[in-house]
């Protein structure tokens, strides 16, 4: 990894993330964290009344399980709930990059819950991001083989309204990543 201690792969839901993430890690003999992980861990000691921006798909924050979030929930809400959501868990990532970039073994870091603005904000020199930008068709032919759909009364109205938000995300990231000269990674699904 040579003077790169922390790599972070930011991309939309459905971009790749993990599965480069992980090959990475190998590849470079890094360790390798999800910040979906993080972010269950941060949901087990919290709760919905006392951090409801890290429970948004919680019954007692929404009024509706994740199933009915998703399929009945407009996706402007959808927005600012992953907005709220990941400047609540910023300060875990942050912790873990700074840990991690200061003396702890190299690691491969990837997830949604950060943005390129976020990043840039760091000033590490030996932090380096990369940040997946999908075409839009891959990030609908990847999520329609998910079975999560199924679960709804509208499994077609609440993958739209997941794919939506996944947009409004490849798209803020695709914005803020080249106004900050960062490495865009475009993923046409080969």
């Amino acid at each position: 990894m040579i003077s790169t201690k922390v790599v972070l792969i930011g991309g939309a839901p459905g971009a790749g993330k993990s599965t480069l993430g992980r090959f990475l890690a190998a590849r470079l003999g890094a360790d390798s964290l999800a910040v979906d992980d993080l972010a269950e861990g941060i949901r087990a000691v919290t709760t919905a009344e006392s951090h409801p921006e890290q429970h948004i798909t919680a019954k007692a924050v929404t009024g509706m399980n994740s199933v009915e979030y998703f399929t009945a929930g407009p996706v402007e809400r959808m927005v600012r709930d992953a907005d709220a959501q990941h400047v609540a868990t910023w300060p875990a990532v942050e912790a873990v990059i700074r840990r991690h970039a200061d003396w702890g073994h190299p690691i491969v870091i990837d997830g949604w819950y950060f943005r390129p603005n976020m990043v840039a904000r760091l000033e590490l020199s030996n932090v380096s991001s990369f940040w997946l930008v999908v075409d839009e068709s891959v990030l609908e032919e990847r999520e329609r083989k998910e079975d999560f759909y199924s679960q709804s009364n509208a499994p077609e109205r609440m993958l739209q309204n997941f794919l939506e938000r996944s947009y409004w995300y490849n798209d803020l990231i695709s914005q803020q990543a080249g106004e900050l000269n960062l490495e865009i990674l475009h993923q046409d699904g080969t």
